[in-house]
């Protein structure tokens, strides 16, 4: 089944074309990024969709959906299907062409944290988008959001990593934030290398020297090279040059 860019809503069997514009306020979302059929760690989306749609009050399971959706996408191209349970109820995959994929980005601290449900990836996406545009009006390309104390728990698309003395760190896990998919699978490729991850709480100001990350589902891992009215980071990225290719090998059909 080859289904062209478009809405398509789940009626209990099938697929079937939806005229819906994609504004709908959502329960759930998950998206990613496919090519030619071949997906970074499909399962873990769709367990993560999974479990935050019944977190949301879904009664019955979402799997003949998912099964649909796995079908759906086993055609030639390169896209960035999202989906979608609906305040109706309504269970949507949207397919979209993929965006121009960068490999490296810009990131500003974002003034405030707009978010209400911080694990759960979905109903703040209008907010996070705003947050976003605001950064590239300042010259970024993402919002990094920060604690009121200041330390940094997230971005408004992506998950940061940072690295200092050949130690990777993350913002601690109790900071309340989506459970990103491209980060567990990041986590498990350290694994098998044995390097350990460390939680730090950490303001902008102690990454001075560091590599950063930028991770998400679309762009995989883009370090990043300036930080707008923030530290200045290292100007070379080994740990990117080596992970990012590691990283986009695991693309399995």
């Amino acid at each position: 089944m080859s289904l062209p860019v478009g809405r398509y809503r789940f009626n209990g069997s099938t697929l079937e074309s939806s005229d819906s514009n994609g504004n709908m306020p959502l329960y759930v979302a998950d998206s990613w990024l496919t090519i030619d059929g071949s997906t970074v760690a499909l399962d873990k989306h769709c367990a993560r969709f999974t479990a935050s749609a019944a977190e949301q009050g879904l009664v019955h399971s979402p799997q003949p959906f998912l099964d649909q959706v796995a079908i759906a996408l086993s055609q030639p191209g390169i896209f960035n299907p999202r989906i979608e349970l609906t305040v109706r109820g309504e269970l949507m995959l949207w397919m979209r062409s993929a965006p121009e994929r960068r490999t490296s980005i810009v990131l500003s601290t974002a003034e405030r944290d707009p978010r209400e449900t911080p694990a759960i990836k979905g109903p703040d996406i209008p907010a996070l988008e705003e947050l976003r545009t605001e950064a590239r009006n300042n010259g970024a390309d993402e919002a990094v959001i920060t604690s009121p104390r200041g330390e940094i728990i997230d971005g408004s698309t992506t998950c940061l990593l940072w690295w200092r003395d050949g130690v990777a760190h993350i913002p601690p896990l109790s900071f309340t934030r989506l459970s990103s998919v491209t980060m567990q699978v990041i986590a498990e490729f350290f694994a098998e290398a044995g390097i350990a991850i460390v939680e730090q709480a950490a303001q902008s100001a102690d990454l001075v020297g560091c590599e950063v990350w930028a991770v998400n589902a679309l762009h995989g891992i883009r370090p990043v090279t300036d930080w707008i009215n923030g530290p200045t980071l290292a100007p070379t990225h080994p740990h990117a040059d080596f992970w990012r290719p590691v990283y986009e090998a695991a693309r399995q059909a």
